[in-house]
């Protein structure tokens, strides 16, 4: 018995030690750099977006900002050196966006990136136009393909029609009653709407 218990301790501290081994190598790995993932556009450019259909909702944002299915929006873009703290895509930054109305984008940032594979991605306040009390500090939205690319493989934004682009939005407002129709329920509230791409097309460059 006295054996197998011995046994047993020895094994639990062999696996502690080779555990210890390689989480020790794990977080002290360099991390990778932003890889290549897009190819076509020029640094800075312009795109022109075209949204589809509603993918998927929570809320009714588009009561909102104006973003929904049939609009346009337009991303002024330049890529920035590449990071050097992650293993995701090298996006762009979003310098300006015209198409949401109430809202104010921040610029001047690193892409503001949830997944790491978006082309870009950028974030605000909001404020619904003739009614300041419905407002909130959280405005996000990114352009992103459905499918990552793969490592080692670049695709163009400007073939979206051939294959799926997204573009997701969020708001989140601190007095929803506010807010007209947008909301079921007064006090904070959030809302999420994700579009299916119809063309994204390159404009003269700012």
């Amino acid at each position: 018995m006295n054996s197998l218990k011995h046994v047993t301790r020895m094994a639990a501290h062999a696996a502690a030690l080779i555990f210890g081994a390689f989480w020790l190598v794990a977080t002290s790995a360099p991390a990778e750099p932003a890889r290549d993932c897009f190819t076509g556009l020029a640094n800075p450019t312009r795109l022109q977006v075209v949204l589809g259909p509603i993918q998927s909702s929570t809320g009714r944002c588009a009561v909102l900002d104006g973003v929904a299915p049939d609009s346009t929006l337009v991303f002024d873009l330049s890529q920035g050196p590449r990071p050097q703290d992650g293993a995701g895509c090298w996006g762009y930054d979003t310098q300006a966006l015209t198409g949401p109305v109430g809202v104010t984008v921040q610029t001047g940032n690193d892409v503001y990136n949830w997944s790491g594979e978006a082309l870009t991605a950028v974030r605000g306040t909001f404020e619904l136009p003739g009614q300041s009390a419905c407002r909130g500090d959280s405005w996000s939205l990114r352009l992103f393909p459905e499918t990552a690319p793969e490592t080692d493989r670049v695709i163009s934004p400007l073939d979206a029609g051939s294959g799926p682009w997204i573009v997701e939005r969020y708001i989140r407002v601190e007095q929803a009653q506010f807010c007209g129709a947008a909301f079921a329920e007064p006090g904070p509230a959030s809302c999420t709407e994700r579009f299916a791409v119809v063309s994204i097309t390159e404009l003269v460059a700012p």
